[in-house]
Formats: C-alpha cells, structure tokens, sequence
C-alpha cells in the first residue's frame, strides 16, 4: 500500500495495489515523509473507499474513538439496512453524534416527535439508531437520549442511495444553493462550496430535508435557549428567519421555531468556520 497524502499522525491517504484511493486509519502511519511504501500492513486499522475529500477536514476535528464507534454501527447497518449506504457516511454520521455530544455539553435537547410513525416506516433504521445508542454508551462512556435513536436513524435514511424513481416536488440542490445564496448575502462574504464545511452543511440541510418528507419536524424544550440564540446572535436568527421565509414561498412549508433553531445553530457553525462576521 502507498501512502500518498498525510491527515494527521494516524490516519492518511493511500493507494492500494490496484490504484484505488482510500483513506487509512493506523498508529503513525501519517508520520514519515509521504509518499512511501507502507510494507506492514498490520499497522493498519481501518480503511474507508470513496470518501468525498471535503470530509477529510473531520478527521482533524473529530476523535478518532468516534469514528471507531461509528464503523461499528455502520457494519451493523450495512447487515440490517437493505439500500447501499453513501460511503461518506461514516464521516457524517461521526459529525452528527460529535454535534448531538457538543449540545449535550451545551445544555441544548432537541427531539423528533412522531416516533411511533418513524418505528414503522423504518424500522430497521430506527433498530440500527438504538444498537447506536449502545454502543456509544459502551464505547464512550455518554449517554446520549433515548430520542437520538431516531435521529441516527433519519441520518441513516438520509445517506441511503435513493431508487431511481424517487422523485420530489421539489429540486434539492437548487434550494439548497438559494438558501446558502441567502446566507452570503446576509453576512456579506462568499462560501466556498469546495470546503468540508459546506459539504457538513449541506448534509444538515438534506437531513432537514428528510424531516420535512417524513413530517418529523424536531421539537424541543429549549424556549429559553431559542430567546437566548436570538438574542446572542441576532444576525443568524435574521438569516434564518429569511430562510424560513423563502421555504414558505417555495415550498408552502413553514418551518417551527424549533427548526429555526436548528438552521440558526448550523447557520452559526458553518460562519463560524468560514470567518463569517457575527
């Protein structure tokens, strides 16, 4: 196998024997001068194909137990879930529960109602989200809420490659483009569409996406929280309320303040990588 590309000490970018790319997950195999020919192929811990680049920035934010708690589920998903799984999805799904960590430290609780309606719709889904739970309890030591069973499983949903004949009434990457046209404009300054950052983005907002197709839209008892995000970051709740606004003309769908919230949070987090002025 040769190394090629260096993420961080122990992870990298390799070829395998056929050229193929992949990344590598292995003790110091990031350290020597690249490129080189990695003879011990027992140092070697994981390997993922068909990663999109722009995810490889994760590796430098995320710890790598998550995504070792990660490859676990999505094994476990690849063995329950029928559909082929996009194979970014261990990046994203080790961003999504670093993010479900982050506002359990913060304090912020969101949750999906309709459960009992996710259960039947997808249940195997929602199988492999509570197996998450688990494992994420066993692996890291948190305990995250009974409820992000079902976000997992939407997450999961969401990266499964979709039949042909799957239509919306609506383009996705074009709303998608106007509503980060509406986030530049409001702060003034471009986004790139090349970044990791965006690629995260646009991945949250395909995840609303699901809610809104599954009529799941998240709930929350964070009213205080919501008050305070408004008052703290006035410019993103401008932002976000544009947004709104923009989903009610096109797609006649008004979004509740708690998905306000929801698009101010990833509004904030995505400014808050790309420089943006608060």
């Amino acid at each position: 196998m040769k190394v090629i590309k260096k993420i961080n000490n122990n992870v990298a970018v390799c070829l395998d024997n056929n050229e193929h790319e992949l990344i590598a997950f292995g003790k110091g195999i990031g350290f020597p001068a690249m490129p080189y020919e990695l003879l011990d192929l027992s140092l070697i811990t994981r390997t993922y194909y068909g990663v999109d680049p722009n995810y490889f920035g994760l590796v430098q934010e995320i710890d790598e137990s998550i995504f070792e708690v990660c490859t676990v589920i999505i094994d476990y998903a690849r063995n329950c879930i029928e559909s082929n799984l996009n194979p970014n999805v261990v990046f994203t799904l080790a961003d999504h529960i670093n993010f479900a960590i982050e506002r359990i430290r913060k304090g912020i609780e969101i949750k999906l109602p309709l459960y009992y309606e996710l259960s039947h719709l997808y249940e195997k889904e929602v199988a492999v989200g509570k197996f998450a739970l688990k494992e994420i309890r066993r692996r890291l030591h948190v305990y995250l809420a009974e409820t992000e069973a079902y976000s997992i499983a939407l997450h999961l949903i969401n990266a499964e490659e979709q039949p042909v004949n799957t239509v919306l009434d609506y383009d996705s990457d074009k709303v998608i483009d106007k509503v980060t046209k509406i986030i530049e404009a409001c702060y003034d300054m471009p986004i790139r569409r090349d970044s990791f950052n965006y690629s995260r983005f646009v991945s949250h907002m395909q995840y609303l996406f699901k809610r809104k197709e599954s009529n799941s839209s998240i709930t929350s008892e964070n009213s205080r929280l919501f008050q305070s995000m408004k008052e703290e970051y006035p410019m993103s709740y401008a932002c976000a309320l544009d947004i709104q606004k923009y989903f009610e003309d096109t797609l006649s769908w008004h979004p509740s303040d708690e998905e306000v919230l929801y698009l101010m949070l990833h509004i904030n987090r995505l400014c808050a990588r790309e420089d943006c002025n608060q």
